[in-house]
């Protein structure tokens, strides 16, 4: 049997408010392209706004496990993200949105990675765009252990309609108890991580405990999964990293500091434009 793909390491995030976040700027060089994996979970009927503000440099996906995301944004989209739903938001040169999260019987849970945007051609400062992908477009295979919801990219020959700039495989899988998962990236896919959203898994001999994230080591090996007496629910991305400085101000990334300043000033005019309006 091939050998599984090593964690490295193994953690629980940092809680603000009703969101957890688990990737932070030492994290980058382990974790590139991603930077940034949120899951926000409620338990009361309030809905959750966050007003007008900016990003640039960055491709945002944002899935709703339980509720709706009200989405607008500058480009200018509005779209409604239901349960099960894909919505990607490029930021590019710059982007202003708004979310609001509608609770399902006083419940609101959801998930958000981010990917910072590759240099090469200058795609980081690419024209913003915003798309939403709904779930009966995903494909969802089941097999007599598990059902593997293919969110962002290829798993076994089943391609999501989801495009993004990075090449990025994102997955969310259901597994039964006394059983195994079991996938080979593609051999690029270098970099990967496994977020156990509820019950216990194991790979490679360490037990993931729910709500933790656990880093695979740089490797072409597979990613293999198993549960003892429980059944499981976590997600898998791995994508090809980018050879590229990160530079940051939290809400964007860029290669180099002269697009994160015109990014910058993109966001500042969008900003006072919809202050003129209102």
């Amino acid at each position: 049997m091939q050998k599984s793909r090593q964690l490295t390491h193994l953690r629980h995030g940092i809680k603000t408010g009703a969101t957890t976040s688990f990737i932070h700027e030492q994290d980058f060089p382990a974790t590139n392209p991603f930077v940034l994996w949120e899951h926000f979970t409620s338990k009361n009927n309030t809905r959750h706004s966050l007003n007008f503000h900016g990003h640039s440099g960055i491709e945002a996906i944002s899935y709703p496990v339980i509720g709706t995301i009200n989405h607008h944004d500058s480009t200018p989209q509005h779209h409604t993200i239901q349960s099960g739903d894909i919505h990607v938001m490029i930021s590019g040169e710059g982007v202003i949105h708004k979310s609001t999260v509608l609770p399902l019987q006083s419940t609101s849970e959801s998930i958000q990675l981010w990917t910072a945007l590759p240099a090469t051609n200058n795609i980081e400062m690419c024209q913003p765009s915003s798309k939403l992908v709904t779930k009966n477009q995903l494909p969802l295979i089941e097999d007599n252990h598990s059902a593997t919801k293919v969110l962002v990219g290829s798993y076994h020959h089943h391609h999501s309609p989801v495009i993004c700039h990075c090449d990025v495989i994102l997955l969310d899988i259901i597994m039964a108890s006394y059983s195994s998962w079991c996938f080979t990236p593609p051999q690029q896919h270098l970099s990967s991580f496994i977020y156990l959203k509820s019950g216990i898994a194991y790979s490679a001999n360490n037990k993931l405990a729910p709500l933790q994230m656990g880093l695979f080591e740089s490797s072409p090996n597979p990613i293999i999964i198993t549960t003892t007496n429980q059944s499981s629910r976590f997600f898998i991305a791995c994508a090809v990293p980018l050879k590229q400085k990160m530079i940051t101000n939290q809400h964007s990334f860029h290669s180099s500091k002269n697009n994160l300043n015109k990014s910058e000033t993109t966001i500042s005019n969008l900003i006072s434009k919809l202050k003129l309006k209102t």
